[in-house]
C-alpha cells in the first residue's frame, strides 16, 4: 500500500516527535546519504519555465529506491492567495516500480533546509565559532527559526544568530 503524506500528517509527526527532534533526525540522514554519495545516480532536474513562473522535476535513485520532487515556483500566485512555492515527492521501489510514499514536500522543504544548514555549519564553521549569520530567509522563513534552534540545539555554543533579509524575516 502506498503511504500518503500531506501536510496534516506532517505537522502530527512533527508534533508528536518535536520539532528538533524531527530536524535532528533529517539531518542525520543528510549526514549517512553524504557518506554514501557516489552510490546515487544523480540526474540534472527538468526545468519547465514560462513567462510567470517555473514547474520543476528533481529525480534521484541509489539503485534500490527512485525518488523525484515536483516543486513550482509562481510569484504572482500570492495575488491569487495560493502558495508561491508548492512540492509533492514520490518515493518508489526501483525493483518493482511501487509507489511506496506520495508526500507533501513544501514543508518537508523547509525542515530538509534546516537541517542541511545545520550540517554545513557543523562541516564548515570553526571551532570556536560564536555566530550563526544567515543571509536571506525569503519563502523559507518559516525554516529559519528551525535552523537557528537547530544551530544552538547541535552546536551547543552560538551565543548569537544574525539574519539578513530584504524582505525582513
Amino acid at each position: 500500500m502506498t503511504r500518503f503524506v500531506d501536510v496534516s500528517a506532517l505537522r502530527r509527526i512533527v508534533d508528536r516527535v518535536g520539532a528538533g527532534t524531527f530536524v535532528s533526525g533529517i539531518a542525520k540522514a543528510i549526514r549517512e546519504d553524504l557518506r554514501r554519495w557516489e552510490s546515487f545516480e544523480k540526474s540534472a532536474r527538468l526545468a519547465s519555465h514560462s513567462e510567470i513562473g517555473v514547474i520543476e522535476l528533481m529525480p534521484i535513485s541509489d539503485g534500490e529506491r527512485f525518488a523525484f520532487k515536483y516543486v513550482n515556483g509562481h510569484p504572482a500566485n500570492a495575488r491569487k492567495g495560493l502558495p508561491t512555492v508548492m512540492a509533492f515527492g514520490v518515493l518508489a521501489d526501483v525493483e518493482t516500480g511501487f509507489p511506496m510514499l506520495l508526500s507533501e514536500m513544501t514543508l518537508t522543504t523547509a525542515f530538509r533546509t534546516a537541517a542541511a544548514s545545520a550540517v554545513a555549519a557543523e562541516v564548515l564553521a570553526r571551532s570556536d565559532s560564536r555566530v550563526m549569520g544567515m543571509i536571506g530567509s525569503g519563502a523559507r522563513k518559516r525554516g529559519a527559526g528551525h535552523r537557528l534552534r537547530l544551530g544552538r540545539f547541535c552546536a551547543g555554543r552560538l551565543l548569537r544568530a544574525a539574519v539578513r533579509s530584504r524582505t525582513g524575516y
